[in-house]
């Protein structure tokens, strides 16, 4: 019998990951951007890393000026996972003007019941309940 992870997995909307947008590739943009020189830009970058360290380490929650926001969180272990958060600005611009691409673009705003009854139709042997 299948499981509603499969039904997702084949039919959900995903983004189509490209390229990673590499440590090189993000500093020679600021450096387009700003006109410093790289040494400046990686001092920068090095010293934004140590203080959300050390805010971190510390139990504090560390909010940027643009808005994004890394908590630590601990667990049952004792070890911490560290959350991080996009500012809302971010998160609002990214969608206003997202131009990446959709895997199964088709199935934006349908319901699990919609893509149930396609996998159903698609998969006679395999069949899952309608909700």
């Amino acid at each position: 019998m299948a499981k509603k992870i499969q039904v997702w997995a084949a039919y959900g909307p995903k983004i189509e990951l490209g390229t990673t947008m590499t440590a090189e590739d993000i500093i020679e943009n600021i450096i387009a951007a700003t006109n410093q020189s790289k040494g400046s830009v990686l001092a920068v970058l090095s010293e934004l890393d140590v203080q959300i360290e050390a805010g971190l380490k510390a139990g504090r929650i560390v909010r940027l000026p643009n808005g994004t926001r890394y908590e630590p969180i601990g667990k049952k272990d004792g070890s911490v996972d560290i959350n991080v958060r996009a500012s809302g600005e971010l998160d609002k611009k990214v969608n206003a003007s997202f131009r990446g691409k959709w895997l199964n673009s088709e199935n934006v705003g349908k319901t699990e019941a919609e893509l149930v009854a396609r996998w159903n139709e698609e998969h006679p042997d395999d069949q899952l309940p309608v909700d």
